[in-house]
Protein backbone atom coordinates (compact mmCIF):
# COMPACT_ATOMS: atom_id res chain seq x y z
CA UNK A 1 0.00 0.00 0.00
CA UNK A 2 2.78 2.43 0.91
CA UNK A 3 4.49 1.98 -2.46
CA UNK A 4 1.29 2.83 -4.31
CA UNK A 5 0.64 5.90 -2.16
CA UNK A 6 4.25 7.07 -2.61
CA UNK A 7 3.90 6.63 -6.37
CA UNK A 8 0.66 8.64 -6.29
CA UNK A 9 2.38 11.44 -4.36
CA UNK A 10 5.14 11.50 -6.95
CA UNK A 11 2.57 11.79 -9.74
CA UNK A 12 0.73 14.60 -7.98
CA UNK A 13 3.61 16.65 -6.59
CA UNK A 14 6.25 16.11 -9.26
CA UNK A 15 9.27 18.29 -8.52
CA UNK A 16 7.78 19.90 -5.41
CA UNK A 17 9.69 19.31 -2.19
CA UNK A 18 8.64 16.07 -0.53
CA UNK A 19 10.33 13.03 1.00
CA UNK A 20 9.44 9.53 2.12
CA UNK A 21 11.25 7.84 5.00
CA UNK A 22 11.12 4.15 5.91
CA UNK A 23 12.23 2.92 9.32
CA UNK A 24 12.85 -0.73 8.46
CA UNK A 25 13.51 -0.99 4.71
CA UNK A 26 17.02 -1.02 3.29
CA UNK A 27 18.30 1.21 0.50
CA UNK A 28 19.20 -1.80 -1.68
CA UNK A 29 15.56 -2.93 -1.63
CA UNK A 30 14.21 0.35 -3.02
CA UNK A 31 11.98 -0.22 -6.06
CA UNK A 32 12.77 2.79 -8.22
CA UNK A 33 9.65 2.19 -10.31
CA UNK A 34 7.67 3.65 -7.44
CA UNK A 35 9.95 6.42 -6.20
CA UNK A 36 13.15 8.19 -7.32
CA UNK A 37 16.04 7.40 -4.96
CA UNK A 38 16.49 11.09 -4.15
CA UNK A 39 12.95 11.20 -2.71
CA UNK A 40 13.34 8.18 -0.46
CA UNK A 41 15.51 7.31 2.50
CA UNK A 42 15.53 3.85 4.07
CA UNK A 43 16.97 3.56 7.58
CA UNK A 44 17.33 -0.23 7.74
CA UNK A 45 16.03 -0.49 11.31
CA UNK A 46 17.98 2.49 12.71
CA UNK A 47 15.06 3.83 14.73
CA UNK A 48 16.80 6.83 16.30
CA UNK A 49 18.05 8.02 12.92
CA UNK A 50 14.58 7.59 11.43
CA UNK A 51 12.89 9.50 14.25
CA UNK A 52 15.43 12.34 14.15
CA UNK A 53 15.21 12.76 10.36
CA UNK A 54 11.40 12.53 10.38
CA UNK A 55 11.15 15.06 13.20
CA UNK A 56 13.37 17.61 11.47
CA UNK A 57 11.64 17.13 8.13
CA UNK A 58 8.23 17.33 9.77
CA UNK A 59 9.02 20.72 11.30
CA UNK A 60 9.63 22.07 7.78
CA UNK A 61 6.64 20.39 6.13
CA UNK A 62 3.05 21.47 5.61
CA UNK A 63 1.79 17.90 5.99
CA UNK A 64 2.98 14.71 7.68
CA UNK A 65 1.57 11.34 6.52
CA UNK A 66 2.02 8.23 8.67
CA UNK A 67 1.75 4.78 7.11
CA UNK A 68 1.01 3.06 10.46
CA UNK A 69 -0.25 3.87 13.95
CA UNK A 70 3.10 2.79 15.44
CA UNK A 71 4.55 6.00 13.98
CA UNK A 72 2.28 8.22 16.11
CA UNK A 73 5.09 9.05 18.59
CA UNK A 74 6.95 10.82 15.77
CA UNK A 75 3.89 12.91 14.94
CA UNK A 76 3.32 13.68 18.61
CA UNK A 77 6.89 14.93 18.90
CA UNK A 78 6.45 17.15 15.84
CA UNK A 79 3.17 18.63 17.07
CA UNK A 80 4.70 19.37 20.48
CA UNK A 81 6.92 21.93 18.77
CA UNK A 82 4.50 22.71 15.93
CA UNK A 83 0.97 22.44 17.40
CA UNK A 84 -0.91 23.24 14.17
CA UNK A 85 0.91 20.66 12.06
CA UNK A 86 -1.45 18.71 9.77
CA UNK A 87 -1.16 14.95 10.33
CA UNK A 88 -2.72 12.15 8.28
CA UNK A 89 -2.52 8.50 9.36
CA UNK A 90 -3.41 5.39 7.39
CA UNK A 91 -5.52 2.86 9.31
CA UNK A 92 -5.34 -0.65 7.90
CA UNK A 93 -6.96 -3.22 10.17
CA UNK A 94 -6.28 -5.08 13.38
CA UNK A 95 -3.63 -2.58 14.51
CA UNK A 96 -6.40 0.00 15.11
CA UNK A 97 -9.39 -2.19 15.95
CA UNK A 98 -8.58 -3.04 19.56
CA UNK A 99 -7.80 -1.08 22.72
CA UNK A 100 -5.11 1.59 22.35
CA UNK A 101 -3.05 3.44 24.97
CA UNK A 102 -4.98 6.46 26.21
CA UNK A 103 -2.48 8.95 24.80
CA UNK A 104 -2.84 7.45 21.31
CA UNK A 105 -6.62 7.64 21.46
CA UNK A 106 -6.50 11.25 22.67
CA UNK A 107 -3.94 12.22 20.05
CA UNK A 108 -6.02 10.63 17.29
CA UNK A 109 -9.12 12.43 18.51
CA UNK A 110 -7.41 15.81 18.73
CA UNK A 111 -4.75 15.96 16.05
CA UNK A 112 -5.07 13.36 13.31
CA UNK A 113 -7.01 12.94 10.10
CA UNK A 114 -7.44 9.20 9.49
CA UNK A 115 -7.52 7.54 6.08
CA UNK A 116 -9.02 4.09 6.60
CA UNK A 117 -8.57 1.41 3.95
CA UNK A 118 -12.13 0.12 4.38
CA UNK A 119 -15.51 1.07 5.80
CA UNK A 120 -15.14 -1.74 8.32
CA UNK A 121 -11.92 -0.26 9.71
CA UNK A 122 -13.54 3.17 9.77
CA UNK A 123 -16.55 1.88 11.70
CA UNK A 124 -14.33 0.00 14.16
CA UNK A 125 -12.32 3.14 14.93
CA UNK A 126 -15.45 5.19 15.49
CA UNK A 127 -16.91 2.56 17.82
CA UNK A 128 -13.72 1.61 19.69
CA UNK A 129 -11.98 4.96 20.00
CA UNK A 130 -14.77 7.51 19.62
CA UNK A 131 -13.06 9.13 16.66
CA UNK A 132 -15.33 11.69 15.03
CA UNK A 133 -16.77 10.38 11.76
CA UNK A 134 -15.75 13.69 10.17
CA UNK A 135 -12.10 12.87 10.92
CA UNK A 136 -12.09 9.54 9.07
CA UNK A 137 -12.15 9.13 5.30
CA UNK A 138 -12.19 5.80 3.49
CA UNK A 139 -9.45 5.39 0.91
CA UNK A 140 -9.62 1.83 -0.40
CA UNK A 141 -6.42 0.11 -1.44
CA UNK A 142 -5.79 -0.18 -5.17
CA UNK A 143 -4.14 -2.27 -7.85
CA UNK A 144 -0.51 -1.64 -8.71
CA UNK A 145 0.02 1.06 -11.35
CA UNK A 146 2.40 -1.37 -13.07
CA UNK A 147 0.08 -4.38 -13.12
CA UNK A 148 -0.28 -5.76 -16.65
CA UNK A 149 -3.73 -7.29 -16.75
CA UNK A 150 -4.50 -10.15 -19.16
CA UNK A 151 -6.82 -9.74 -22.12
CA UNK A 152 -7.22 -13.49 -22.50
CA UNK A 153 -7.82 -15.98 -19.72
CA UNK A 154 -6.39 -19.30 -20.87
CA UNK A 155 -4.75 -21.48 -18.25
CA UNK A 156 -0.95 -21.61 -18.59
CA UNK A 157 0.02 -25.03 -19.93
CA UNK A 158 3.30 -25.12 -18.02
CA UNK A 159 1.48 -24.75 -14.68
CA UNK A 160 -1.03 -27.46 -15.56
CA UNK A 161 1.97 -29.71 -16.19
CA UNK A 162 3.89 -28.53 -13.13
CA UNK A 163 1.03 -29.30 -10.75
CA UNK A 164 -0.22 -32.30 -12.76
CA UNK A 165 -3.70 -30.84 -13.19
CA UNK A 166 -6.02 -32.11 -15.91
CA UNK A 167 -7.36 -29.29 -18.08
CA UNK A 168 -10.95 -29.95 -17.04
CA UNK A 169 -10.32 -30.05 -13.27
CA UNK A 170 -11.35 -26.80 -11.54
CA UNK A 171 -8.54 -25.07 -9.66
CA UNK A 172 -9.19 -23.39 -6.31
CA UNK A 173 -6.55 -20.95 -5.06
CA UNK A 174 -5.63 -19.24 -1.79
CA UNK A 175 -2.66 -16.92 -1.33
CA UNK A 176 -1.45 -15.66 2.05
CA UNK A 177 1.22 -16.20 4.68
CA UNK A 178 0.72 -19.55 6.40
CA UNK A 179 1.21 -19.10 10.12
CA UNK A 180 -0.57 -19.90 13.35
CA UNK A 181 -1.05 -16.13 13.75
CA UNK A 182 -2.76 -15.96 10.34
CA UNK A 183 -5.39 -18.65 10.93
CA UNK A 184 -8.09 -15.96 10.81
CA UNK A 185 -7.59 -16.11 7.02
CA UNK A 186 -9.72 -19.30 7.05
CA UNK A 187 -7.65 -21.57 4.80
CA UNK A 188 -7.96 -24.42 7.30
CA UNK A 189 -11.75 -24.17 7.11
CA UNK A 190 -11.47 -24.33 3.32
CA UNK A 191 -9.55 -27.61 3.61
CA UNK A 192 -12.26 -29.08 5.86
CA UNK A 193 -15.00 -27.94 3.46
CA UNK A 194 -13.11 -29.47 0.53
CA UNK A 195 -12.94 -32.77 2.40
CA UNK A 196 -16.72 -32.87 2.28
CA UNK A 197 -16.72 -31.76 -1.35
CA UNK A 198 -14.53 -34.70 -2.27
CA UNK A 199 -17.00 -37.04 -0.61
CA UNK A 200 -19.53 -35.78 -3.19
CA UNK A 201 -17.18 -37.00 -5.96
CA UNK A 202 -16.30 -33.48 -7.09
CA UNK A 203 -12.99 -33.28 -8.93
CA UNK A 204 -10.74 -30.30 -8.03
CA UNK A 205 -7.23 -29.12 -7.15
CA UNK A 206 -6.61 -26.72 -4.28
CA UNK A 207 -3.43 -24.64 -4.47
CA UNK A 208 -2.50 -23.11 -1.13
CA UNK A 209 0.30 -20.59 -1.67
CA UNK A 210 2.39 -18.75 0.86
CA UNK A 211 5.44 -19.28 3.01
CA UNK A 212 4.60 -21.57 5.93
CA UNK A 213 6.40 -21.67 9.25
CA UNK A 214 7.37 -25.13 10.48
CA UNK A 215 4.57 -25.50 13.02
CA UNK A 216 1.90 -24.46 10.54
CA UNK A 217 3.26 -26.74 7.81
CA UNK A 218 3.00 -29.71 10.18
CA UNK A 219 -0.54 -28.71 11.22
CA UNK A 220 -1.71 -28.28 7.62
CA UNK A 221 -0.14 -31.54 6.47
CA UNK A 222 -1.99 -33.37 9.23
CA UNK A 223 -5.26 -31.58 8.38
CA UNK A 224 -4.89 -32.49 4.71
CA UNK A 225 -4.34 -36.15 5.60
CA UNK A 226 -7.30 -36.19 8.02
CA UNK A 227 -9.58 -34.91 5.26
CA UNK A 228 -8.26 -37.40 2.68
CA UNK A 229 -6.98 -34.62 0.40
CA UNK A 230 -3.35 -35.62 -0.13
CA UNK A 231 -3.83 -35.73 -3.91
CA UNK A 232 -6.07 -32.66 -4.13
CA UNK A 233 -4.32 -30.07 -1.93
CA UNK A 234 -0.91 -28.75 -2.91
CA UNK A 235 1.14 -26.51 -0.61
CA UNK A 236 3.09 -24.60 -3.25
CA UNK A 237 5.05 -22.20 -1.04
CA UNK A 238 6.04 -18.60 -1.67
CA UNK A 239 5.15 -16.99 -5.00
CA UNK A 240 7.07 -14.03 -6.38
CA UNK A 241 5.25 -11.02 -7.78
CA UNK A 242 6.00 -12.24 -11.31
CA UNK A 243 4.36 -15.60 -10.59
CA UNK A 244 1.02 -14.18 -9.43
CA UNK A 245 -0.61 -13.49 -12.80
CA UNK A 246 -0.02 -17.03 -14.17
CA UNK A 247 -1.41 -18.55 -10.96
CA UNK A 248 -4.50 -16.35 -11.02
CA UNK A 249 -5.06 -17.36 -14.65
CA UNK A 250 -4.67 -21.01 -13.69
CA UNK A 251 -7.38 -20.65 -11.04
CA UNK A 252 -11.11 -20.85 -11.50
CA UNK A 253 -11.81 -19.68 -7.96
CA UNK A 254 -9.94 -17.61 -5.40
CA UNK A 255 -11.08 -18.13 -1.81
CA UNK A 256 -10.05 -16.56 1.48
CA UNK A 257 -12.85 -16.64 4.07
CA UNK A 258 -11.10 -14.27 6.42
CA UNK A 259 -12.53 -12.77 9.58
CA UNK A 260 -9.77 -10.26 10.31
CA UNK A 261 -8.97 -8.60 7.00
CA UNK A 262 -8.54 -4.84 6.94
CA UNK A 263 -9.21 -4.76 3.20
CA UNK A 264 -7.60 -7.63 1.28
CA UNK A 265 -5.62 -6.46 -1.76
CA UNK A 266 -5.35 -10.06 -2.95
CA UNK A 267 -9.14 -10.09 -3.52
CA UNK A 268 -8.99 -7.26 -6.04
CA UNK A 269 -5.91 -8.78 -7.68
CA UNK A 270 -7.79 -12.06 -8.14
CA UNK A 271 -10.89 -10.31 -9.44
CA UNK A 272 -8.82 -8.21 -11.85
CA UNK A 273 -7.48 -11.46 -13.32
CA UNK A 274 -11.02 -12.72 -13.90
CA UNK A 275 -11.25 -15.21 -11.02
CA UNK A 276 -14.45 -16.03 -9.24
CA UNK A 277 -13.93 -14.93 -5.64
CA UNK A 278 -15.19 -15.92 -2.18
CA UNK A 279 -14.49 -13.83 0.92
CA UNK A 280 -15.78 -13.30 4.45
CA UNK A 281 -18.65 -10.96 5.28
CA UNK A 282 -17.55 -9.74 8.72
CA UNK A 283 -14.43 -7.69 7.97
CA UNK A 284 -12.90 -5.38 5.35
CA UNK A 285 -13.28 -8.04 2.66
CA UNK A 286 -16.74 -6.58 2.02
CA UNK A 287 -15.12 -3.40 0.64
CA UNK A 288 -12.74 -5.34 -1.61
CA UNK A 289 -15.62 -7.40 -3.03
CA UNK A 290 -17.89 -4.35 -3.42
CA UNK A 291 -20.43 -5.83 -1.01
CA UNK A 292 -20.84 -8.91 -3.17
CA UNK A 293 -20.57 -7.40 -6.65
CA UNK A 294 -17.16 -8.96 -7.24
CA UNK A 295 -17.71 -12.25 -5.45
CA UNK A 296 -19.62 -14.25 -2.87
CA UNK A 297 -19.56 -13.04 0.74
CA UNK A 298 -20.08 -15.74 3.36
CA UNK A 299 -19.90 -16.15 7.10
CA UNK A 300 -16.32 -17.37 7.59
CA UNK A 301 -17.28 -19.13 10.82
CA UNK A 302 -19.76 -21.39 9.04
CA UNK A 303 -18.13 -24.31 7.23
CA UNK A 304 -21.41 -25.16 5.52
CA UNK A 305 -21.53 -21.68 3.95
CA UNK A 306 -17.96 -22.09 2.70
CA UNK A 307 -18.85 -25.44 1.14
CA UNK A 308 -22.02 -24.11 -0.49
CA UNK A 309 -20.21 -21.07 -1.87
CA UNK A 310 -17.53 -23.28 -3.43
CA UNK A 311 -20.23 -25.50 -4.95
CA UNK A 312 -22.04 -22.45 -6.34
CA UNK A 313 -18.83 -21.02 -7.82
CA UNK A 314 -17.82 -24.29 -9.49
CA UNK A 315 -21.32 -24.73 -10.90
CA UNK A 316 -21.40 -21.17 -12.30
CA UNK A 317 -20.77 -21.57 -16.02
CA UNK A 318 -21.89 -18.03 -16.90
CA UNK A 319 -19.01 -16.22 -15.23
CA UNK A 320 -17.55 -13.46 -17.41
CA UNK A 321 -13.91 -12.80 -16.48
CA UNK A 322 -13.53 -9.74 -18.72
CA UNK A 323 -16.54 -8.07 -17.11
CA UNK A 324 -15.16 -8.98 -13.67
CA UNK A 325 -11.89 -7.33 -14.62
CA UNK A 326 -13.60 -4.20 -15.96
CA UNK A 327 -15.61 -3.61 -12.79
CA UNK A 328 -12.54 -4.20 -10.62
CA UNK A 329 -10.38 -1.73 -12.52
CA UNK A 330 -13.18 0.83 -12.56
CA UNK A 331 -13.35 0.82 -8.76
CA UNK A 332 -9.82 -0.16 -7.69
CA UNK A 333 -7.55 0.79 -10.59
CA UNK A 334 -4.67 3.15 -9.89
CA UNK A 335 -6.21 6.00 -11.89
CA UNK A 336 -9.26 6.01 -9.61
CA UNK A 337 -6.99 5.86 -6.55
CA UNK A 338 -4.89 8.78 -7.81
CA UNK A 339 -7.99 10.89 -8.35
CA UNK A 340 -9.22 10.16 -4.81
CA UNK A 341 -5.84 10.96 -3.24
CA UNK A 342 -5.78 14.26 -5.10
CA UNK A 343 -9.26 15.13 -3.85
CA UNK A 344 -8.32 14.27 -0.26
CA UNK A 345 -5.14 16.32 -0.33
CA UNK A 346 -6.93 19.29 -1.84
CA UNK A 347 -9.84 19.08 0.59
CA UNK A 348 -8.40 17.96 3.93
CA UNK A 349 -10.68 17.46 6.88
CA UNK A 350 -9.94 20.10 9.51
CA UNK A 351 -9.71 18.77 13.06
Amino acid sequence: MSRKFIYAIGQLLGNQTWMSYSMHDKEKDTDIKYIPPDRYKAFGGAKLGFVAASFLKGLKSNLVVLSHINLLPVAKLITFFKPKQKVIMFAHGIEVWDTLPKWKTKFLQDKVQVWAVSNYTRDQMIAQHQISPQQITVLNNCLSPFLQLPKHFEKPEYLLEKYQISENAPVIFTLNRLSASEKYKGYDKVIMALGKLKQQNQNFTYLLAGKADDAEHIRLTKLIEENNLVNEVKLIGYLSEEELTPHFLLSDLFIMPSKGEGFGIVFIEAAAHGCKVIGGNIDGSTDALLNGQLGQLINPNQEIEILQAIQNALANKGHQPLQQQRITVEHFGFDSYLKKVKELLNNPVSN
